[in-house]
């Protein structure tokens, strides 16, 4: 069994990730591993973009639906609540999953990255890579730090990203709504920037590049093109 768990990790995760990561550091120009780390961030998110559109369209069309939705939480009857809730969310097109499946992805891949940058790049090349590596990694950013190293600076410029993200995407509260009902605009990104500071810089650029998609994603969506979809009646 753990042969088997070992085979799904090492072989079908961390050594292709492994190799994703030399085989963009050699093939760029400069050989620059922050490059190389923006330049997968935006590939991974642009690879998740399917995902990222039908997961836009159903926030979206979840919060047209929510006076629906909150009419439905106050239904006594459970089973007959969520009956009405899955046939709701299915009448619109509505897939709750898309936005957790962009995630996950995201995450897997980061805690591949952290171990690829914990040791992975310390190690013999040959050992890894299904290729010829040509000279030592360097794992500088321009040669200005260590993204094997961590610093503060970038986590705080990650978590300030986080926090304008959330401030743009998080629906207006309603007239009398409590300080809890928006909290984690503001907890979030501290809680970030506490993880961020443990770990290896490249994380933090890798999230830090990620956010800015989310951001321009957002802003490109609602001021481009303006999408607003139309919703029906209310659920009997």
């Amino acid at each position: 069994m753990l042969d088997f768990f070992h085979f799904i990790y090492y072989d079908l995760l961390y050594r292709p990730v492994y190799n994703l990561v030399v085989f963009t550091y050699q093939t760029l120009p400069g050989r620059d591993m922050g490059l190389t780390i923006i330049y997968l961030a935006l590939l991974i998110r642009v690879a998740l973009l399917p995902a990222s559109l039908v997961g836009s369209s159903s926030a979206r069309r979840v919060e047209e639906l929510r006076p629906q939705l909150e009419k439905l939480r106050r239904m006594p009857e459970v089973g007959r609540r969520r009956s009405l809730t899955k046939k709701l969310l299915k009448q619109h097109r509505i897939n709750i999953y898309a936005t957790a499946m962009v995630l996950l992805a995201q995450v897997i891949f980061l805690a591949i990255l952290f171990q690829v940058f914990q040791s992975g790049l310390h190690h013999d090349p040959s050992e890894l890579a299904y290729f010829q590596v040509d000279g030592r990694i360097d794992t500088t950013f321009f040669g200005l730090f260590d993204l094997a190293e961590r610093n503060w600076w970038l986590p705080l410029v990650t978590a300030g990203a986080l926090y304008v993200l959330l401030w743009l995407t998080t629906p207006e509260p309603e007239p009398g709504a409590k300080l809890s009902d928006v909290w984690y605009v503001i907890v979030l990104p501290l809680f970030v920037f506490g993880v961020l500071l443990l770990l290896p810089s490249a994380k933090s650029l890798f999230l830090l590049v990620s956010i800015l998609f989310s951001v321009g994603f957002f802003l490109v969506g609602k001021y481009v093109f303006r999408v607003e979809p139309s919703l029906g009646a209310d659920p009997e």
